[in-house]
């Protein structure tokens, strides 16, 4: 067993730690990861001395990710918008979300996905080629749509008290814009 030196003080007497972490993904799940910490018991100075942790988190982040990808192509597919239409509206090269599904993506393709997921009216845009007009007309759409949702929420009368039932904010997608899926 090697001995971690203290990047403080320099002494050899440290102790090592383990405990899980956990971290979050913006849109995503929560995560775990196994932290490393040393303590020296020279100097008391308490860190993660070989960056071990830092390797574990990127590495259940990178899963978490691959899993949130995934499940947003999954549920683009399931609401009836195509790999096929999501690459040509918004100029991939083909099969470029078969990869992005199996594992093979970059962080501009998450920010893309992610893009989507909270403005899913943005396929309407690219389909539209990003006209300003469109782009315009379609925004001030969706902030009415979602300004007359809020002042007048569905109330329901199914138990003795009054519930005010607001739509669900799922993954994906409000069906009343217009994809040309």
């Amino acid at each position: 067993m090697t001995t971690i030196a203290c990047p403080v003080c320099a002494s050899k007497d440290t102790a090592r730690h383990e405990k899980m972490g956990s971290g979050k993904l913006t849109l995503g799940p929560e995560f775990a990861f196994k932290e490393i910490l040393y303590r020296c018991n020279s100097c008391q100075e308490e860190g993660d001395f070989t960056e071990e942790s830092d390797k574990n988190y990127l590495f259940a982040q990178k899963n978490a990710q691959a899993l949130l990808v995934k499940n947003i192509i999954d549920d683009m597919s399931n609401v009836g918008i195509s790999m096929a239409m999501l690459e040509r509206v918004f100029e991939l090269p083909q099969r470029t979300l078969t990869r992005w599904k199996n594992g093979d993506f970059s962080a501009s393709a998450l920010a893309l996905l992610r893009i989507i997921v909270t403005y899913p009216w943005m396929i309407g845009v690219a389909e539209n080629r990003f006209e300003r007009s469109y782009a315009s007309f379609i925004l001030i759409k969706v902030g009415i749509d979602e300004l007359e949702r809020s002042m007048n929420p569905e109330i329901s009368y199914t138990t003795s008290k009054v519930e005010i039932n607001q739509q669900p904010s799922h993954l994906l997608f409000n069906r009343n814009i217009e994809t040309g899926a």
